[in-house]
């Protein structure tokens, strides 16, 4: 069939499996063409094909809701709702978005781009079923790495044994999230799956014998597994519990889903899948290279992501002190596979479990351990108590990669890095900064690690940075806890941190102005002399902020203005009170009016 004249779901009903099996086929070979040209979820989305297909073969979504954990992995969702015609516009600037998004299909009824809230959110929709008495069931996708989220185990523990919420759980098992999968429900899972080979030898037998002779022999392989088999833990937790079985056969698939969906019981159906299946790179990818691939681009010679950069000095600052990092399963992203091998006893991947990682962090500190714990700005929200309480109320000393912080363009609202630093500003003992070039990025780690005591987070952007990694090498100098003045001026004065401080020189070179530039990089505590020196020249002052003001460096700026009875003109860009959509960097600086036009309109208003 044309994939392009698909409209809804209901098409499916229809086919048989051969033909399902050959939609199947014809849906991954657009997957691997249409991503590798527009960038996205590569891995995830090939491994959920047959799943997704037998989904919407046995339920009616809308009617059933489906909840994707994550929603990264539902392209295939798209394309059966009627969407492929958009895949072309995928994470580009005002088109198709990369996860579940409300507002492109009433099939699309759960969105969060944050592992581990699909089952506390299907549980909401049981509830809400039953308390409007709607027809309807409730399905929640779910990785294995997802599984180790605290908050998928506290929904767990409520709905396994609930008398009202009936709901369905899909277990997808590929041993790997972003990066593989930890700890030790990673290793119950593959303790069950460990018939992973009896899965590919029954692939072999379902070619060769007959349908009435497999149903029997599953029969008397679930009587023996009963048997012999001691309880898992879902059925432990209340569950009727089916699987492990093979997540890319379509019969099995649509068998098992109907069985199910005539249970009056939660149940979790374990299904083993490949991820990146048909594509021969991502199958072999046991790192998560292939998690999120990148639309084609011409990458410029001498710089590297501010990721390893990051990654780079910290490897280079154990000459100089012996660190211990927490890393919150984001190994790849955050650049750290290289120092994983090279400090194994100094650094540990605990999954997708940010909440934990920052008590255990506060605990390290608390016995002398310096350590270092990298978040991507998005995920550094969920620890907020834990970094609140643990480690800035008692002022321990963990130093805080804040990777992604700012736009972080194609991925799009639920991972915008905007909050960070108003989320930062209201704990006590917490200083927060951010490097300008590579040569500040090292410097201010150091400083961080080697010169202060206090809970220290640097927090750093996505994209790259000027670094020859032929030439340049990470030498780490002093550095006080003060602004520097860029550039002097006459016009007015423009104070902002980060790489944005080009873009700010650049516009007021292209204005003829002259401006005095500040860096304001310590951005907690402000440095009150450079304050009191832009302010006494009496000359309007801009603060240009990549992120939510509110409790961010402006308010504490005026609050300065005020204390010291300051009346220069001043104001401030920023991303206050608005959701940032995906899209590229440069379309949503320009939607957000804080391009070079945006920039030059504010100047002209503010200095006329």
């Amino acid at each position: 069939m044309n994939l392009f004249d698909i409209k809804d779901p209901s098409f499916l009903k229809q086919m048989n499996i051969k033909e399902l099996k050959q939609l199947a086929e014809d849906i991954r070979l657009f997957l691997i063409d249409s991503i590798t040209k527009t960038g996205g979820h590569l891995s995830s989305n090939l491994g959920s094909v047959e799943l997704i297909i037998a989904l919407h073969y046995v339920f009616n979504s809308p009617e059933d809701v489906f909840i994707f954990d994550v929603g990264h992995q539902a392209y295939v969702h798209k394309i059966l709702t009627g969407r492929i015609n958009e895949f072309h516009t995928l994470r580009q600037t005002g088109g198709l978005s990369g996860y579940i998004n409300y507002q492109e299909s009433v099939h699309d009824q759960w969105e969060s781009g944050h592992a581990g809230t699909a089952l506390s959110a299907l549980t909401g929709v049981l509830y809400a079923k039953h308390l409007k008495e709607e027809k309807g069931q409730g399905i929640a996708v779910i990785g294995d790495a997802s599984m180790t989220n605290g908050m998928a185990f506290e929904a767990l523990n409520l709905l396994g044994t609930d008398p009202i919420a009936k709901g369905i759980v899909i277990l997808n098992d590929n041993e790997m999230s972003i990066s593989k999968s930890v700890g030790s429900i990673s290793k119950t899972l593959n303790r069950i799956r460990s018939n992973r080979l009896f899965i590919k030898m029954k692939r072999f037998w379902q070619m060769i014998l007959p349908q009435f002779i497999l149903r029997f022999l599953g029969r008397v392989k679930r009587g023996l597994r009963g048997f012999f088999q001691r309880q898992n833990i879902f059925e432990d937790l209340g569950y009727v519990y089916i699987g492990p079985i093979d997540g890319h056969d379509i019969r099995g698939l649509i068998y098992n889903l109907k069985r199910i969906k005539n249970l009056n019981k939660s149940v979790v159906l374990h299904i083993i899948t490949e991820k990146g299946k048909g594509h021969t790179e991502a199958e072999n990818d046991k790192i998560g290279n292939f998690h999120g691939v990148s639309k084609p681009s011409l990458k410029k010679e001498a710089v590297i992501s501010w990721s390893e950069l990051m990654a780079k000095s910290m490897d280079e600052l154990q000459s100089h002190l012996k660190t211990f990092v927490i890393m919150p399963a984001m190994e790849v992203g955050a650049a750290f596979g290289s120092f994983a091998k090279k400090y194994k006893d100094r650094y540990i991947d605990v999954g997708i479990a940010e909440e934990h990682a920052a008590t255990m962090a506060a605990s390290l500190a608390h016995q002398g351990i310096p350590v270092y714990l990298p978040l991507y700005a998005t995920f550094a929200q969920r620890a907020f108590d834990q970094i609140l309480n643990d480690i800035a109320r008692s002022n321990h000393h963990v130093v805080i990669g804040i990777d992604r912080a700012g736009i972080v363009g194609e991925d799009g609202s639920t991972h915008q890095g905007l909050f960070d630093v108003s989320m930062f500003y209201l704990m006590p003992n917490v200083k927060i900064v951010m490097p300008y070039d590579a040569k500040e990025a090292s410097n201010l780690l150091y400083y961080g690690f080697m010169k202060q005591k206090n809970p220290f987070v640097i927090r750093y952007p996505r994209g790259s940075v000027s670094f020859d990694i032929s030439k340049d090498s990470i030498v780490f100098e002093d550095i006080e806890p003060t602004w520097t003045i860029l550039e002097e001026g006459t016009d007015l004065s423009i104070i902002s941190y980060g790489p944005s401080l080009d873009l700010l020189k650049k516009t007021v070179k292209a204005m003829g102005l002259s401006a005095t530039i500040i860096n304001a990089r310590f951005i907690k505590p402000i440095d009150f002399n450079l304050c009191h020196f832009v302010m006494q020249s009496g000359r309007p002052v801009l603060v240009y902020e990549e992120l939510s003001n509110a409790g961010s460096l402006y308010p504490q700026i005026l609050k300065f203005m005020a204390e010291q009875k300051y009346s220069n003109p001043i104001t401030s860009m920023s991303i206050t009170e608005q959701i940032v959509e995906h899209g590229h960097y440069e379309d949503v600086l320009k939607s957000l009016g804080m391009d070079a036009t945006g920039i030059e309109q504010t100047i002209q208003k503010l200095i006329s």
